[in-house]
């Protein structure tokens, strides 16, 4: 996979802080940023007394309680304080740096049999300037092919392993030969996630939010397994199935485009036309739409932000009838946006920006500062247009969907359960 090209940033005279002693940090802090030079600080905190139930949670955890300990140390200077903590999952275990060559073994067996080291990473910015603290974590996966004893010895008479998470180096010269596949990039693994630190520097010199809008299917309501059902029944005709690596490819499209999409991938053409296919699979979306649900955390979310009067919006690639139709069960809820645009009002679909500009421009007293409106998102093609219109964007992706079409975003969140309206300059809960 290869590396992210060096790029300014942030938009920010404040100076850059990385809290870490890791010299591995450090060292690609310096590849990766070297905009920000050179100031490390290292936080002398007891990591293990700070425990959760689940790693994500933990290393922001972790994270904080070194920004915590070194903020006394930065009073009077007006700086982005960067702290990053790192655990490896292997069979749903934690593991931090083994403590013996014992356990060192241990990990190094289960790598070379296979199985996925998990690097979890937790992290944090904190403007010295504002007080804002953003957090975010980012999750990648290594897999190595079997390799010899005599790596494995070579990594313990040099003791590097010592000092990493989870007992490996996917970089060392023992071990990157073996090396069989990534998910996620390597950097997240070599404990620097460089994209989701970008986002992160970027949040932490924002603005407040001020207006949100939302996507709809697949991000306020249960309707993307709908669509799998009615489109999977239109195909079984050809015997076609209808996969993930599809769903993928038209989610965020307009329907009439949707199923042109599908009717290309599958070759099609000659068998049906997109006006036929969309007219088949709207008789069945036509029965499974008005028992759509709300997802997780939607309910609480918007109602929050009625509460303190933040002006929402939904801007949905669906048309009006689709809309209506959907939505016939949660009308009270959806009647706390000040408005809905529908892709039927739009002539071009995201990752065009035009959607949300539109939606945007319809609050009261005109379109807000780009940078002042967050966009909720679940598909790839919403982040785009999302980040294209030059707003703030928070993803909360189908946990299907591959690696390689996230990263984009400004938040990328499992659930809006997960949202914490106070790193958007937002009340909160």
């Amino acid at each position: 996979m290869g590396e992210p090209a060096p790029k300014k940033s942030c938009p920010t005279s404040l100076s850059v802080v990385l809290g870490t002693s890791s010299k591995w940090r450090q060292a690609l802090f310096a590849k990766h940023f070297p905009e920000h030079g050179l100031d490390f600080m290292a936080a002398d905190i007891d990591e293990k007394a700070i425990r959760m139930d689940r790693p994500e949670e933990m290393t922001v955890a972790i994270a904080c309680a070194k920004a915590d300990a070194l903020l006394p140390r930065l009073e009077g200077r007006q700086v982005l304080l960067i702290c990053m903590d790192q655990v490896v999952c292997c069979d749903g275990v934690v593991r931090e740096k083994p403590e013996s060559e014992d356990e060192a073994k241990v990990f190094l067996d289960s790598y070379r049999q296979g199985k996925a080291a998990v690097c979890i990473n937790g992290l944090v910015v904190h403007n010295t300037q504002t007080g804002k603290r953003v957090t975010a974590v980012d999750i990648a996966s290594a897999f190595f092919k079997p390799f010899p004893d005599s790596v494995v010895e070579s990594l313990i008479k040099k003791g590097e392993i010592f000092t990493c998470a989870g007992g490996f180096a996917v970089d060392s010269e023992e071990m990157s030969p073996y090396l069989d596949r990534t998910e996620g990039t390597v950097d997240s693994i070599e404990g620097l996630p460089v994209i989701a630190l970008r986002k992160l520097l970027e949040r932490a010199v924002a603005p407040a939010i001020t207006h949100v809008l939302f996507d709809m299917d697949g991000l306020l309501l249960d309707t993307e397994s709908k669509y799998t059902v009615a489109q999977q029944e239109v195909l079984d005709k050809w015997s076609k199935t209808f996969t993930w690596e599809v769903k993928a490819k038209i989610m965020g499209k307009k329907p009439l485009e949707a199923c042109q999409i599908i009717i290309d991938h599958f070759g099609l053409a000659a068998e049906i036309t997109a006006e036929e296919f969309m007219a088949e699979r709207t008789k069945r979306l036509d029965v499974l739409f008005p028992n759509a649900g709300l997802m997780p955390g939607v309910e609480r979310l918007v109602k929050h932000l009625h509460k303190h009067g933040l002006p929402m919006a939904v801007a949905t690639s669906s048309d009006r009838r689709s809309f209506e139709l959907k939505t016939s069960k949660h009308k009270e809820l959806f009647g706390l946006m000040r408005h809905i645009v529908t892709g039927d009002e739009v002539s071009k679909s995201k990752p065009d920006p035009e959607i949300f500009l539109a939606a945007a421009a319809r609050f009261e007293g005109g379109s807000p500062p780009a940078q002042q409106v967050l966009v909720f998102e679940d598909a790839p093609t919403g982040v785009q247009a999302g980040c294209s219109a030059g707003m703030q964007v928070c993803m909360v992706p189908d946990a299907k969907l591959e690696k390689a079409l996230r990263g984009q975003a400004h938040c990328e969140l499992e659930s809006l359960e997960d949202f914490r309206p106070e790193q958007w300059g937002l009340p909160p809960f």
